[in-house]
Protein backbone atom coordinates (compact mmCIF):
# COMPACT_ATOMS: atom_id res chain seq x y z
CA UNK A 1 0.00 0.00 0.00
CA UNK A 2 1.16 3.52 -0.79
CA UNK A 3 1.19 5.65 2.38
CA UNK A 4 1.81 9.40 2.60
CA UNK A 5 2.76 10.97 5.94
CA UNK A 6 2.47 14.76 6.20
CA UNK A 7 4.13 17.06 8.72
CA UNK A 8 1.89 20.12 8.89
CA UNK A 9 3.08 23.69 9.14
CA UNK A 10 3.78 24.89 12.68
CA UNK A 11 4.24 28.38 14.07
CA UNK A 12 6.76 28.74 16.86
CA UNK A 13 7.27 32.48 17.28
CA UNK A 14 5.35 34.63 14.84
CA UNK A 15 7.23 35.24 11.62
CA UNK A 16 10.63 34.17 12.96
CA UNK A 17 10.64 30.50 13.95
CA UNK A 18 12.80 29.46 16.89
CA UNK A 19 13.48 26.07 15.33
CA UNK A 20 12.53 23.58 12.66
CA UNK A 21 13.28 19.96 13.46
CA UNK A 22 12.95 16.79 11.37
CA UNK A 23 9.58 15.01 11.81
CA UNK A 24 11.10 12.16 13.79
CA UNK A 25 7.68 10.72 14.64
CA UNK A 26 6.79 10.30 10.97
CA UNK A 27 10.23 8.93 10.18
CA UNK A 28 9.66 6.15 12.71
CA UNK A 29 6.28 5.32 11.13
CA UNK A 30 7.73 5.35 7.63
CA UNK A 31 10.53 2.98 8.64
CA UNK A 32 8.01 0.55 10.13
CA UNK A 33 5.80 0.71 7.04
CA UNK A 34 8.65 0.04 4.64
CA UNK A 35 9.87 -2.88 6.73
CA UNK A 36 6.36 -4.35 6.45
CA UNK A 37 6.49 -4.04 2.64
CA UNK A 38 4.48 -0.84 2.18
CA UNK A 39 5.58 2.22 0.22
CA UNK A 40 6.02 5.30 2.41
CA UNK A 41 6.68 8.94 1.62
CA UNK A 42 7.01 12.00 3.88
CA UNK A 43 5.98 15.55 2.95
CA UNK A 44 7.50 17.98 5.45
CA UNK A 45 5.34 21.04 4.91
CA UNK A 46 6.86 22.69 7.97
CA UNK A 47 10.37 22.63 6.51
CA UNK A 48 9.33 24.73 3.51
CA UNK A 49 6.27 26.52 4.95
CA UNK A 50 4.13 24.77 2.35
CA UNK A 51 0.61 26.21 1.90
CA UNK A 52 -2.31 23.87 2.60
CA UNK A 53 -3.36 23.98 -1.05
CA UNK A 54 0.05 22.71 -2.11
CA UNK A 55 -0.07 19.98 0.54
CA UNK A 56 -3.32 18.75 -1.01
CA UNK A 57 -1.80 18.93 -4.48
CA UNK A 58 1.20 16.85 -3.34
CA UNK A 59 -1.16 14.27 -1.85
CA UNK A 60 -3.13 14.03 -5.07
CA UNK A 61 0.00 13.78 -7.21
CA UNK A 62 1.53 10.87 -5.30
CA UNK A 63 -1.62 8.73 -5.46
CA UNK A 64 -1.41 7.56 -1.85
CA UNK A 65 -4.11 5.21 -0.62
CA UNK A 66 -3.59 6.08 3.05
CA UNK A 67 -2.67 9.61 4.16
CA UNK A 68 -1.69 10.39 7.75
CA UNK A 69 -1.02 13.55 9.75
CA UNK A 70 -0.19 14.17 13.42
CA UNK A 71 -2.58 16.46 15.30
CA UNK A 72 -1.41 18.86 17.99
CA UNK A 73 -3.63 21.34 19.82
CA UNK A 74 -1.65 24.34 18.61
CA UNK A 75 -1.87 23.45 14.90
CA UNK A 76 -5.31 21.84 14.73
CA UNK A 77 -6.71 24.55 12.44
CA UNK A 78 -3.86 23.96 9.95
CA UNK A 79 -4.51 20.23 10.02
CA UNK A 80 -8.26 20.67 9.61
CA UNK A 81 -7.84 22.86 6.53
CA UNK A 82 -5.17 20.65 4.99
CA UNK A 83 -7.13 17.43 5.48
CA UNK A 84 -10.31 19.06 4.15
CA UNK A 85 -8.49 20.05 0.96
CA UNK A 86 -6.91 16.60 0.70
CA UNK A 87 -10.34 15.00 0.96
CA UNK A 88 -11.55 17.14 -1.97
CA UNK A 89 -8.52 16.25 -4.09
CA UNK A 90 -8.27 12.59 -3.00
CA UNK A 91 -11.85 11.33 -2.50
CA UNK A 92 -10.92 7.64 -2.47
CA UNK A 93 -7.94 7.87 -0.11
CA UNK A 94 -8.27 6.98 3.56
CA UNK A 95 -7.27 9.72 6.01
CA UNK A 96 -5.85 9.01 9.46
CA UNK A 97 -4.82 11.30 12.32
CA UNK A 98 -2.56 10.58 15.29
CA UNK A 99 -0.64 12.49 17.92
CA UNK A 100 -1.35 13.82 21.42
CA UNK A 101 -4.69 15.58 20.91
CA UNK A 102 -6.14 12.87 18.70
CA UNK A 103 -5.08 10.24 21.24
CA UNK A 104 -6.45 12.21 24.21
CA UNK A 105 -9.82 12.97 22.57
CA UNK A 106 -10.27 10.39 19.79
CA UNK A 107 -14.07 10.41 19.63
CA UNK A 108 -14.37 14.19 19.72
CA UNK A 109 -11.61 14.51 17.13
CA UNK A 110 -13.26 12.07 14.73
CA UNK A 111 -16.57 13.89 15.14
CA UNK A 112 -14.94 17.27 14.46
CA UNK A 113 -12.98 15.92 11.49
CA UNK A 114 -15.97 14.34 9.76
CA UNK A 115 -13.93 13.96 6.55
CA UNK A 116 -11.26 11.85 8.31
CA UNK A 117 -11.63 8.08 8.47
CA UNK A 118 -9.45 6.96 11.38
CA UNK A 119 -7.63 7.96 14.55
CA UNK A 120 -4.56 6.01 15.66
CA UNK A 121 -4.14 6.31 19.42
CA UNK A 122 -0.78 6.23 21.14
CA UNK A 123 2.43 4.88 19.63
CA UNK A 124 1.62 3.90 16.07
CA UNK A 125 4.54 2.01 14.51
CA UNK A 126 2.68 -1.27 14.81
CA UNK A 127 -0.87 0.01 14.39
CA UNK A 128 -0.26 1.96 11.18
CA UNK A 129 1.26 -1.17 9.65
CA UNK A 130 -1.69 -3.27 10.78
CA UNK A 131 -4.12 -0.67 9.44
CA UNK A 132 -2.34 -0.61 6.08
CA UNK A 133 -2.41 -4.41 5.95
CA UNK A 134 -6.13 -4.51 6.79
CA UNK A 135 -7.04 -1.90 4.18
CA UNK A 136 -4.96 -3.61 1.52
CA UNK A 137 -6.49 -7.02 2.22
CA UNK A 138 -10.01 -5.85 3.03
CA UNK A 139 -9.70 -7.36 6.51
CA UNK A 140 -11.69 -6.44 9.61
CA UNK A 141 -10.62 -3.18 11.27
CA UNK A 142 -11.55 -4.43 14.74
CA UNK A 143 -8.31 -6.43 14.81
CA UNK A 144 -6.22 -3.24 14.55
CA UNK A 145 -5.41 -2.23 18.12
CA UNK A 146 -5.26 1.49 18.90
CA UNK A 147 -7.77 2.37 16.17
CA UNK A 148 -10.80 4.66 16.44
CA UNK A 149 -13.14 4.48 13.45
CA UNK A 150 -16.76 4.63 12.38
CA UNK A 151 -18.86 1.50 12.13
CA UNK A 152 -22.52 1.66 11.13
CA UNK A 153 -22.54 5.39 11.83
CA UNK A 154 -21.11 5.05 15.34
CA UNK A 155 -17.60 5.82 16.59
CA UNK A 156 -15.88 2.59 17.64
CA UNK A 157 -12.65 2.06 19.57
CA UNK A 158 -10.50 -1.04 19.31
CA UNK A 159 -8.37 -2.03 22.35
CA UNK A 160 -5.32 0.12 23.10
CA UNK A 161 -1.96 -0.82 21.65
CA UNK A 162 0.40 -2.87 23.76
CA UNK A 163 3.60 -0.92 24.31
CA UNK A 164 6.73 -2.75 23.24
CA UNK A 165 9.25 -3.05 26.05
CA UNK A 166 12.43 -3.40 23.98
CA UNK A 167 12.95 -0.10 22.16
CA UNK A 168 16.17 -1.43 20.61
CA UNK A 169 13.96 -3.56 18.34
CA UNK A 170 12.14 -0.56 16.84
CA UNK A 171 13.30 0.37 13.35
CA UNK A 172 15.51 3.45 13.11
CA UNK A 173 13.82 6.58 11.72
CA UNK A 174 13.79 6.78 7.91
CA UNK A 175 15.80 10.01 7.73
CA UNK A 176 16.57 9.42 4.06
CA UNK A 177 12.95 10.36 3.23
CA UNK A 178 13.77 13.95 4.22
CA UNK A 179 17.23 14.04 2.67
CA UNK A 180 16.43 17.07 0.51
CA UNK A 181 15.68 19.13 3.62
CA UNK A 182 18.86 18.01 5.35
CA UNK A 183 20.90 18.95 2.27
CA UNK A 184 19.18 22.34 2.06
CA UNK A 185 19.92 22.88 5.79
CA UNK A 186 16.27 23.55 6.59
CA UNK A 187 16.49 21.89 10.00
CA UNK A 188 17.84 24.31 12.55
CA UNK A 189 17.60 25.98 15.96
CA UNK A 190 18.28 29.68 16.44
CA UNK A 191 20.57 28.82 19.35
CA UNK A 192 22.79 26.77 17.03
CA UNK A 193 24.94 28.22 14.29
CA UNK A 194 25.68 24.82 12.71
CA UNK A 195 23.15 23.53 10.18
CA UNK A 196 21.50 21.17 9.71
CA UNK A 197 20.71 19.93 13.19
CA UNK A 198 19.13 16.58 13.98
CA UNK A 199 17.27 14.91 16.81
CA UNK A 200 17.43 11.54 18.51
CA UNK A 201 14.97 9.80 20.82
CA UNK A 202 16.58 7.57 23.44
CA UNK A 203 13.55 6.84 25.63
CA UNK A 204 9.76 7.05 25.59
CA UNK A 205 7.26 8.09 28.22
CA UNK A 206 7.76 9.90 31.51
CA UNK A 207 7.25 8.37 34.97
CA UNK A 208 6.35 11.71 36.53
CA UNK A 209 2.90 13.31 36.76
CA UNK A 210 3.24 17.08 36.37
CA UNK A 211 -0.26 18.55 36.42
CA UNK A 212 0.05 20.58 33.21
CA UNK A 213 1.93 18.12 31.00
CA UNK A 214 0.27 16.79 27.85
CA UNK A 215 2.37 13.62 27.91
CA UNK A 216 0.12 11.02 29.51
CA UNK A 217 2.41 8.10 28.63
CA UNK A 218 3.72 7.37 32.12
CA UNK A 219 5.21 3.99 31.23
CA UNK A 220 8.89 4.82 30.89
CA UNK A 221 10.99 2.71 28.49
CA UNK A 222 14.51 3.23 27.27
CA UNK A 223 17.05 2.16 24.67
CA UNK A 224 20.39 0.61 25.54
CA UNK A 225 23.44 2.90 25.54
CA UNK A 226 25.00 0.86 22.72
CA UNK A 227 21.94 1.24 20.49
CA UNK A 228 21.72 4.99 21.16
CA UNK A 229 25.37 5.64 20.36
CA UNK A 230 25.17 3.47 17.24
CA UNK A 231 22.37 5.69 15.92
CA UNK A 232 24.30 8.84 16.86
CA UNK A 233 27.29 7.48 14.95
CA UNK A 234 25.13 7.02 11.84
CA UNK A 235 23.81 10.58 12.19
CA UNK A 236 27.34 11.98 12.44
CA UNK A 237 28.35 10.02 9.35
CA UNK A 238 25.72 12.01 7.45
CA UNK A 239 27.51 15.25 8.32
CA UNK A 240 25.46 16.33 11.35
CA UNK A 241 27.38 18.07 14.12
CA UNK A 242 24.59 19.15 16.48
CA UNK A 243 21.93 16.85 17.95
CA UNK A 244 19.07 17.48 20.36
CA UNK A 245 18.00 14.56 22.51
CA UNK A 246 14.21 14.94 22.46
CA UNK A 247 13.37 12.65 25.38
CA UNK A 248 11.02 14.25 27.89
CA UNK A 249 13.79 13.70 30.42
CA UNK A 250 17.08 12.15 29.36
CA UNK A 251 18.17 11.60 32.96
CA UNK A 252 15.38 9.41 34.38
CA UNK A 253 17.85 6.50 34.59
CA UNK A 254 21.11 8.13 35.64
CA UNK A 255 23.28 5.04 35.15
CA UNK A 256 22.07 4.67 31.54
CA UNK A 257 22.78 8.35 30.79
CA UNK A 258 26.27 8.04 32.29
CA UNK A 259 26.92 4.92 30.20
CA UNK A 260 25.91 6.82 27.05
CA UNK A 261 28.34 9.61 28.00
CA UNK A 262 31.14 7.07 28.56
CA UNK A 263 30.61 5.60 25.09
CA UNK A 264 30.50 9.04 23.46
CA UNK A 265 33.73 10.06 25.19
CA UNK A 266 35.40 6.84 24.03
CA UNK A 267 34.10 7.18 20.45
CA UNK A 268 35.21 10.84 20.00
CA UNK A 269 32.47 11.48 17.46
CA UNK A 270 32.98 15.26 17.26
CA UNK A 271 29.32 16.12 17.80
CA UNK A 272 27.52 18.44 20.23
CA UNK A 273 24.33 17.73 22.18
CA UNK A 274 21.41 19.41 23.89
CA UNK A 275 19.46 17.49 26.53
CA UNK A 276 16.52 17.92 28.93
CA UNK A 277 16.59 16.95 32.58
CA UNK A 278 14.77 17.25 35.86
CA UNK A 279 16.67 19.51 38.24
CA UNK A 280 16.97 16.87 40.95
CA UNK A 281 18.56 14.34 38.58
CA UNK A 282 21.90 16.14 38.11
CA UNK A 283 24.97 16.76 40.22
CA UNK A 284 28.54 17.94 39.67
CA UNK A 285 29.84 14.54 38.54
CA UNK A 286 27.00 14.04 36.08
CA UNK A 287 27.31 17.46 34.46
CA UNK A 288 31.10 17.29 34.16
CA UNK A 289 30.86 13.97 32.35
CA UNK A 290 28.02 15.30 30.17
CA UNK A 291 30.21 18.24 29.17
CA UNK A 292 33.10 15.92 28.27
CA UNK A 293 30.69 13.88 26.11
CA UNK A 294 29.72 16.97 24.10
CA UNK A 295 26.63 18.25 25.94
CA UNK A 296 26.75 22.05 25.83
CA UNK A 297 23.14 22.91 26.74
CA UNK A 298 20.80 21.45 29.32
CA UNK A 299 17.13 22.43 29.62
CA UNK A 300 15.28 22.34 32.91
CA UNK A 301 11.54 22.56 33.42
CA UNK A 302 11.82 24.84 36.46
CA UNK A 303 8.21 26.11 36.08
CA UNK A 304 8.11 28.42 39.14
CA UNK A 305 10.27 30.13 41.72
CA UNK A 306 7.65 29.55 44.43
CA UNK A 307 7.45 26.29 46.37
CA UNK A 308 3.66 26.39 46.82
CA UNK A 309 3.15 26.60 43.04
CA UNK A 310 5.62 23.75 42.43
CA UNK A 311 3.69 21.62 44.91
CA UNK A 312 0.37 22.43 43.25
CA UNK A 313 1.88 21.42 39.90
CA UNK A 314 2.99 18.10 41.42
CA UNK A 315 6.54 18.83 40.23
CA UNK A 316 8.15 17.02 43.18
CA UNK A 317 11.06 19.48 43.13
CA UNK A 318 12.29 22.19 45.48
CA UNK A 319 13.14 25.83 44.74
CA UNK A 320 16.60 25.22 46.19
CA UNK A 321 17.09 22.26 43.82
CA UNK A 322 16.18 24.48 40.87
CA UNK A 323 18.74 27.08 41.89
CA UNK A 324 21.45 24.49 42.50
CA UNK A 325 20.89 22.76 39.14
CA UNK A 326 21.28 26.07 37.32
CA UNK A 327 24.44 26.89 39.28
CA UNK A 328 25.99 23.48 38.61
CA UNK A 329 25.31 23.70 34.86
CA UNK A 330 27.06 27.04 34.64
CA UNK A 331 29.92 25.72 36.78
CA UNK A 332 30.34 22.89 34.25
CA UNK A 333 30.61 25.49 31.44
CA UNK A 334 27.26 24.49 29.98
CA UNK A 335 24.46 26.69 28.75
CA UNK A 336 21.32 26.31 30.82
CA UNK A 337 17.77 26.93 29.61
CA UNK A 338 14.98 27.28 32.17
CA UNK A 339 11.28 27.22 31.28
CA UNK A 340 8.47 28.59 33.43
CA UNK A 341 4.68 28.17 33.36
CA UNK A 342 2.66 31.15 34.60
CA UNK A 343 -0.98 31.04 35.67
CA UNK A 344 -1.35 27.68 37.39
CA UNK A 345 -4.25 27.59 39.89
CA UNK A 346 -2.96 29.35 43.01
CA UNK A 347 -0.78 31.76 41.00
CA UNK A 348 -0.96 35.46 41.92
CA UNK A 349 0.85 38.58 40.72
CA UNK A 350 3.03 38.23 43.82
CA UNK A 351 4.09 34.65 42.98
CA UNK A 352 4.88 35.72 39.40
CA UNK A 353 7.00 38.55 40.80
CA UNK A 354 8.82 36.04 43.04
CA UNK A 355 9.49 33.82 40.02
CA UNK A 356 10.99 36.78 38.15
CA UNK A 357 13.19 37.51 41.18
CA UNK A 358 14.30 33.86 41.16
CA UNK A 359 15.36 34.10 37.51
CA UNK A 360 17.25 37.33 38.01
CA UNK A 361 19.05 35.82 40.99
CA UNK A 362 20.01 32.50 39.35
CA UNK A 363 20.66 33.79 35.80
CA UNK A 364 20.10 30.78 33.54
CA UNK A 365 21.55 31.28 30.04
CA UNK A 366 18.11 31.53 28.45
CA UNK A 367 14.63 31.53 29.90
CA UNK A 368 11.08 31.23 28.63
CA UNK A 369 7.87 32.28 30.33
CA UNK A 370 4.66 30.80 28.93
CA UNK A 371 1.06 31.20 29.97
CA UNK A 372 -0.51 27.97 31.21
CA UNK A 373 -2.26 25.94 28.51
CA UNK A 374 -4.75 23.40 29.95
CA UNK A 375 -4.08 20.60 27.48
CA UNK A 376 -6.86 18.03 27.16
CA UNK A 377 -7.01 15.26 29.77
CA UNK A 378 -4.29 16.82 31.94
CA UNK A 379 -4.75 17.15 35.69
CA UNK A 380 -5.06 20.94 35.50
CA UNK A 381 -7.62 20.67 32.68
CA UNK A 382 -9.90 18.48 34.78
CA UNK A 383 -9.34 20.58 37.91
CA UNK A 384 -10.18 23.83 36.14
CA UNK A 385 -13.22 22.29 34.49
CA UNK A 386 -14.53 20.90 37.79
CA UNK A 387 -14.02 24.26 39.55
CA UNK A 388 -15.64 26.31 36.79
CA UNK A 389 -12.30 28.00 36.01
CA UNK A 390 -11.93 26.68 32.45
CA UNK A 391 -12.83 29.27 29.83
CA UNK A 392 -13.75 27.65 26.52
CA UNK A 393 -12.71 24.17 25.46
CA UNK A 394 -10.72 22.43 22.78
CA UNK A 395 -12.19 22.50 19.28
CA UNK A 396 -10.29 20.62 16.61
CA UNK A 397 -11.53 23.01 13.92
CA UNK A 398 -10.51 26.20 15.71
CA UNK A 399 -7.34 28.02 16.68
CA UNK A 400 -8.98 28.96 19.99
CA UNK A 401 -6.98 27.87 23.04
CA UNK A 402 -8.95 27.49 26.30
CA UNK A 403 -7.52 29.10 29.42
CA UNK A 404 -7.81 28.98 33.19
CA UNK A 405 -9.37 32.05 34.78
CA UNK A 406 -7.83 33.03 38.10
CA UNK A 407 -9.63 35.35 40.52
CA UNK A 408 -7.44 38.37 39.75
CA UNK A 409 -7.59 38.00 35.96
CA UNK A 410 -10.00 39.92 33.76
CA UNK A 411 -9.00 38.15 30.54
CA UNK A 412 -6.54 35.66 29.06
CA UNK A 413 -4.65 38.67 27.79
CA UNK A 414 -3.67 39.60 31.36
CA UNK A 415 -1.53 36.48 31.67
CA UNK A 416 -0.04 36.80 28.19
CA UNK A 417 0.96 40.38 28.95
CA UNK A 418 2.46 39.38 32.28
CA UNK A 419 4.55 36.74 30.50
CA UNK A 420 5.86 39.45 28.17
CA UNK A 421 6.55 41.76 31.11
CA UNK A 422 8.43 38.93 32.83
CA UNK A 423 10.63 38.59 29.74
CA UNK A 424 11.25 42.33 29.77
CA UNK A 425 12.19 42.36 33.46
CA UNK A 426 14.68 39.55 32.82
CA UNK A 427 16.13 40.16 29.38
CA UNK A 428 16.25 43.96 29.49
CA UNK A 429 18.99 43.88 32.09
CA UNK A 430 22.70 44.55 31.50
CA UNK A 431 23.62 40.90 32.15
CA UNK A 432 21.35 39.42 29.48
CA UNK A 433 21.85 42.20 26.94
CA UNK A 434 25.60 41.60 27.16
CA UNK A 435 25.16 37.82 27.02
CA UNK A 436 23.08 37.85 23.84
CA UNK A 437 25.13 40.53 22.12
CA UNK A 438 28.29 38.52 22.74
CA UNK A 439 26.75 35.33 21.34
CA UNK A 440 25.40 37.07 18.25
CA UNK A 441 28.71 38.78 17.49
CA UNK A 442 30.98 35.85 18.36
CA UNK A 443 29.02 33.29 16.36
CA UNK A 444 27.61 35.57 13.63
CA UNK A 445 24.22 34.12 14.52
CA UNK A 446 21.92 36.14 12.27
CA UNK A 447 18.89 33.93 12.96
CA UNK A 448 19.22 34.62 16.68
CA UNK A 449 19.69 38.33 15.96
CA UNK A 450 16.48 38.50 13.91
CA UNK A 451 14.53 36.57 16.52
CA UNK A 452 15.89 38.65 19.40
CA UNK A 453 15.05 41.90 17.60
CA UNK A 454 11.48 40.84 16.86
CA UNK A 455 10.87 39.53 20.38
CA UNK A 456 12.38 42.67 21.89
CA UNK A 457 10.02 44.80 19.84
CA UNK A 458 7.03 42.76 21.03
CA UNK A 459 8.14 43.05 24.64
CA UNK A 460 8.72 46.80 24.45
CA UNK A 461 5.27 47.35 22.98
CA UNK A 462 3.54 45.28 25.66
CA UNK A 463 1.46 47.19 28.17
CA UNK A 464 0.50 45.02 31.07
CA UNK A 465 -2.07 45.30 33.83
CA UNK A 466 -0.89 47.20 36.90
CA UNK A 467 -0.23 44.14 39.01
CA UNK A 468 3.49 44.38 39.80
Amino acid sequence: MKVLLINSRATYAGEVAQKCYPPLNLMYLAAALMARGHEARIVDANAVNMPDEQIAAEAAACGAQLIGMPLFSTISAHVFKATSLIRQRCPSAKLVLGGPEASALPERTLQSFSHVDFILRGEAEESICNLSDALEKGAALAAVNGLTYRENGRVTHSPDVTLGKDLDQIRRPARDLAEEHYRAKRYYSILVKARPVDTVLTSRGCPFHCGFCYNQAHTYRWRSPEDVVDEIRSIVQRGIRDIEVVDDSFTVRRERAMAIFDLLIRERLNVSFRIKSRVNAVDKEFLRKARRAGVYLISYGVESGVQDILDRMNKRTKVAENAEAIRLAKEASMMCHASFVLGYPGETPDTISQTIDFVRATRPSTVNFVALVPFPQTEVYHYAKDKGMLVGDWDAQSTYVPWVRLAWMKSRGDLDRLAQIARRKVYFTPYYISLFATDILRNANLALARYAAREALKVVRTKGPRLF
